[in-house]
This record gives structure tokens, C-alpha cells and sequence, in this order.
């Protein structure tokens, strides 16, 4: 479903990836770990296309990345970045601009679907009447999983997404994401029970 061939990239003098091969297969659930610097998160942005690599080629099925193809390609890759990048906003507000997005305007706003996800990650329905600048790191995380969850994409790119998670809500997170039926590669440092089952690649 994904392959990276032949990825070879470099910033400046320093070497990020050489000749890195990876295949993804549909439905695999992938474990991205290894050092800091070691190109983890680099990873990630190369298949969304925020990075080119200097040598090599990325397939999602079977379609190169290119400039040309990689917006189609994005729409199907759910990405949930480590640091949650939302607008300085009310939190419903802040959904439902995510949700009237032309790549999302297809998508129907469940707020039963909202609420029974609040509920299995412990976030009270009262959260959506508050600013996102009022929420702990921890919320905003579990406010941004909640919304990838929603946006339902073939695929989940998800970076370091537990890092401000207590441990009893990281084996939650991961062991919901090994129970969907989601293509999924996770970058994580974390030592979480359930991410013993993905299949785990070290850079």
C-alpha cells in the first residue's frame, strides 16, 4: 500500500536517511523508533510531502508521489502532528471549521459519534464551549486523535500523539489504534504495552 524506495535525504552536511526501504502493507500497524535526530518524524512529512527526499521514491498504492499526485495522496492520510496545531479558538468552532473544509465537507458532524469518543477518552462534553488555550496539552491530544478518528481517512500518520497522555490513557490510545482497521504508521518514544504489537522499524 506504502513504499518508500531507495529514500535517501540529507540537510546540509548531515546525513537523515540512506537508501531506507519500508513497505507498508493495508491495515499494518507500523512503529517508527530510534534516536532523536534519527529522521523519524522526517519520515512522516516526506510521504505527506511536506520534505522531498534527494534520491529515491514514495508509492502510495502504487501511485509515485509527485507533485502532481501527492494532493489525492493527502487525501486519504489522516496526520496528527506531536505539537496539535489549532487556531486560538472555541473548540466547537474550531470542529466544525476542520469539518466545512472542502476535503472534509462530505463528512457528516455526528455529535452522538463526538460525545461517545469524549467518553472513552475521558474528555467531559463541556470541552467544547471552552477555548482550546484553556485545555492541557493532554486534552488537546486527545481532542486531535478524536478528530482523526472522525475525519476517518484510509490512513493515520501520527506523530509522537501520546507524549502528554498519562500511561493508563497511552495503552488506551494504542491499543484503539491497533483495534481499527486503519493503515496506521506511529512515530513513539513511548514504552506503552500495546505498541509491542505493531511491527516495529528503528532507524
Amino acid at each position: 500500500m506504502i513504499k518508500f524506495k531507495n529514500i535517501s535525504l540529507q540537510f546540509n552536511d548531515k546525513v537523515i536517511l540512506e537508501d531506507f526501504n519500508l513497505t507498508v502493507k493495508k491495515g499494518e500497524k507500523v512503529l517508527i523508533s530510534g534516536k532523536s535526530g534519527k529522521g523519524k518524524s522526517t519520515l512522516l512529512k516526506l510521504l505527506l510531502g511536506f520534505n522531498s527526499p534527494n534520491s529515491g521514491e514514495i508509492f502510495f498504492e502504487d501511485i509515485k508521489l509527485t507533485e502532481k499526485t501527492i494532493d489525492n495522496i493527502r487525501k486519504n492520510l489522516g496526520y496528527m502532528p506531536q505539537a496539535t496545531p489549532f487556531l486560538n479558538d472555541n473548540v466547537e468552532k474550531i470542529i466544525t471549521t476542520i469539518f466545512n473544509y472542502k476535503l472534509n465537507s462530505k463528512i457528516k458532524l455526528d455529535y452522538e459519534n463526538i460525545f461517545e469518543l469524549f467518553n472513552l477518552f475521558s474528555l467531559e462534553k463541556n470541552i467544547l464551549n471552552k477555548n482550546i488555550n484553556e485545555l492541557s496539552g493532554g486534552e488537546k491530544q486527545r481532542l486531535a486523535f478524536i478528530i482523526t478518528i472522525l475525519l476517518d481517512r484510509e490512513v493515520w500518520v501520527l506523530d509522537e500523539i501520546t507524549s502528554s497522555l498519562d500511561q493508563d490513557m497511552k495503552e488506551k490510545v494504542t491499543q484503539y489504534i491497533l483495534n481499527s482497521d486503519k493503515t496506521v504508521i506511529l512515530v513513539s518514544h513511548d514504552n506503552t504495552e500495546s505498541l509491542q504489537n505493531f511491527r516495529r522499524v528503528i532507524l
